[in-house]
């Protein structure tokens, strides 16, 4: 990428620039920063965390010096998107943060159903699918879709490749059960903490695409932020904009804190 910075930690404990990044990944995560403020950095880094002590088994030292020398790195002006990473093997792991420039944010989307087989491995972690999950994102830009939709063998909603899926019924604000083969979205996390705090209905449903039918849908991830769904290709997808979806994201950046 243009204008990408690439520093690994080094058995020394030192964050150094590198002139090429390990591209394996064993684990990742990534975030917005707007002039130097991030949306609830701490549950990207617990989400780092945890996905890099269960698959590789990185000590929580090692991880939390590497964390503070990464986050020392991010610009405090201007806006970015950087991936922090566990990559390499699993026998000798590297930790490496890319400084990204980010890329164009969007406040809808059009979506279009995967129609091959889940092919994710560890879908719970970010990180050892995301290299085929971009891949096919992109190929499904030529048939006039942002997004594709994952579903079970049944054909129950899941996730996009890159976002986590809301909608609502009515006044309920609905996803997929945490228990199925999603990534712990943290976007959806700090809506179901808005709901809470709105005293508004929040439900883990199984539905198929076919049920959200007439449904105000919302993809949402940490980048974009919430993305209302505009259409649906190949299907007979229409929806309701009933809700405020100007005040939810108001409440989403209230959870912004300077780095």
């Amino acid at each position: 990428m243009l204008n990408e910075s690439i520093f690994q930690y080094t058995t020394e404990k030192k964050l150094v620039i590198a002139g090429k990044p390990e591209e394996k990944l064993l684990a990742a995560d990534s975030w917005l920063v707007k002039d130097g403020y991030v949306r609830a950095l701490d549950m990207h880094r617990q989400r780092f965390f945890s996905s890099c002590m269960e698959l590789a088994g990185t000590s929580p030292d090692i991880l939390n010096d590497f964390w503070n020398s990464a986050i020392g790195k991010l610009p405090k002006t201007g806006s970015w998107f950087p991936r922090i990473e566990l990559a390499g093997n699993l026998s000798c792991p590297v930790l490496q943060i890319r400084i990204r420039p980010a890329p164009a944010t969007h406040s809808t989307i059009r979506l279009i159903d995967y129609q091959n087989e889940d092919f994710r491995k560890l879908p719970r972690h970010k990180g050892p699918d995301l290299a085929k999950l971009i891949s096919a994102r992109k190929k499904i830009a030529g048939q006039g879709a942002d997004e594709a939709i994952l579903t079970t063998p049944k054909g129950f909603l899941l996730e996009g490749l890159t976002t986590s899926i809301l909608w609502w019924e009515g006044s309920v604000l609905c996803t997929t059960p945490s228990s199925q083969r999603v990534l712990p979205g943290v976007t959806s996390q700090l809506l179901r903490l808005i709901a809470e705090q709105e005293n508004i209905p929040f439900a883990y449903r199984f539905r198929k695409t076919a049920d959200l039918n007439g449904c105000e849908v919302w993809a949402v991830n940490a980048l974009h932020g919430i993305r209302r769904v505009v259409d649906w290709e190949k299907s007979p997808f229409r929806t309701s904009s009933d809700i405020d979806i100007d005040y939810w994201r108001q409440k989403l950046d209230e959870f912004s804190k300077p780095v």
